[in-house]
């Protein structure tokens, strides 16, 4: 066998083995690709808004039915008042958008932004004189008061639910069927983190009718 020979040989057995140990190779890592940015966390971040139409803003208020808590002109009713209301937009906004059923909570496609911020317009805008008196409550009995309007105005129904259903944020109440003095033993124990269940906003002779108000059923038109 001649030099030639050997070396052609010898050149063929090197590309074979360089051919088997490449087939073994492991694949190419991957191109990483960014993730996306982290949301802003501010429901408002990316809203610019164009000057509030207080018409509009109104009949929105009116069309998405915003009136049958809260009265023609935000005067408040079931629902607390929204007439000349002293919360930011962003705290507005948070609120249409994560209200706990039965009240509704509108996504930006059943409520842009900006018709939110229309309402909001109007509502901030409205003048003492063109706030109504609010709708007369049901007859009581002598000595009583509605029930549902110390609930809305402790903020109990942000907790709670409108009808104290219970939510994810808290149980539900109505019906209650513990001792008056466990739950006013409960409530007592988160005062220091809810100012609302302080004896100086929710006395016991308060709390005593809102809980037979609450045991009774939280009936919305009955009185405590």
């Amino acid at each position: 066998m001649n030099i030639i020979t050997q070396v052609s040989r010898l050149a063929g057995i090197l590309i074979l083995a360089a051919t088997v140990i490449g087939c073994g190779a492991p694949p190419p890592m991957p191109t990483k690709v960014a993730a996306p940015p982290a949301p802003t966390g501010t429901a408002t971040a990316n809203f610019v808004p164009a000057q509030a139409d207080m018409g509009r803003g109104q009949q929105v208020f009116l069309d998405k039915q915003c009136v049958t808590c809260h009265n023609s002109h935000g005067e408040g009713g079931i629902g607390p008042k929204l007439a000349q209301t002293s919360l930011t937009f962003d705290q507005f906004l948070h609120k249409v958008r994560t209200a706990i059923p039965p009240k509704p909570a509108f996504n930006e496609t059943e409520l842009p932004t900006q018709d939110a911020y229309n309402i909001y317009g109007w509502l901030t805008s409205l003048k003492s004189s063109e706030v109504v008196a609010a709708a007369p409550t049901p007859a009581l009995p002598s000595g009583q008061i509605l029930g549902m309007k110390v609930w809305t105005e402790g903020q109990c129904d942000s907790c709670h639910g409108a009808f104290a259903q219970g939510s994810p944020n808290g149980p539900t109440l109505a019906g209650v069927s513990f001792p008056f003095e466990m739950e006013r033993a409960k409530m007592r124990q988160t005062a220091a983190t809810i100012p609302e269940h302080t004896p100086e906003q929710m006395d016991d002779s308060l709390f005593q009718r809102l809980y037979n108000w609450l045991q009774a059923g939280a009936d919305p038109e009955g009185g405590c």
